[in-house]
């Protein structure tokens, strides 16, 4: 017995739009690349590399008052330039702009093979639950391992600057990326309960 996928065909217009979709994931890629190198450009000379740095109940005064005077405010980021970074912190500053970069554009190539997919009229396939899980998870592995790096160049950075008297540990945790990862891994799920119930209807057939 042969084992058939059914197709649906999208109309003109859905084509379009799947197809405008992968155009702006294209976009998406280079920009995201583009960000990447100039951040590698920044860090790898290992000299006067900024890094944004957030911060937790710190107060800095800054000349918006009356006549330029100076007004106290509370500050949850900045970026400290920090002139010779250790071998670790260096290592880091290179890794972190990689991963993230390279884990971004690979969940943009996945999810734009997805819509080449639906263009086609290949919906609820193995191949379109793969496609979506793979996505899920090179971003949520680039979005630890990055965090990860991520915060080896916060403490680094105030440690160099601070010739390692700031007692404070910093943690960077962008949630951003988290809901945007589960929102990706539910339409998995949900493609993978519409490839079940297409292969049993199938099979009744």
């Amino acid at each position: 017995m042969t084992e058939t996928t059914t197709q649906t065909r999208l109309d003109r217009a859905d084509r379009i739009g799947m197809y405008l979709t992968m155009a702006i994931a294209a976009g998406g890629a280079a920009v995201t690349a583009w960000l990447a190198i100039a951040r590698l450009i920044e860090v790898l000379p290992g000299r006067d590399v900024p890094v944004l740095v957030p911060f937790v109940a710190e107060n800095a005064g800054l000349p918006i008052g009356p006549g330029g005077a100076m007004v106290d405010v509370e500050v949850d980021q900045a970026i400290v330039t920090v002139p010779q970074p250790a071998p670790a912190t260096q290592f880091a500053l290179v890794a972190e702009p990689l991963v993230h970069g390279l884990a971004i554009i690979a969940g943009i190539a996945l999810l734009a093979l997805f819509c080449w997919n639906l263009a086609a009229g290949r919906a609820f396939s193995r191949g379109n639950v793969r496609l979506v899980t793979w996505s899920a998870g090179v971003l949520a592995a680039g979005w630890l391992v990055g965090t990860i790096f991520t915060n080896m160049t916060v403490n680094g950075a105030l440690s160099a600057i601070s010739d390692q008297e700031y007692d404070g540990v910093v943690f960077a945790w962008n949630w951003v990326p988290f809901f945007g990862i589960l929102a990706i891994g539910a339409i998995g799920a949900a493609f993978q309960v519409g490839e079940r119930l297409q292969r049993d209807v199938t099979g009744l057939v």
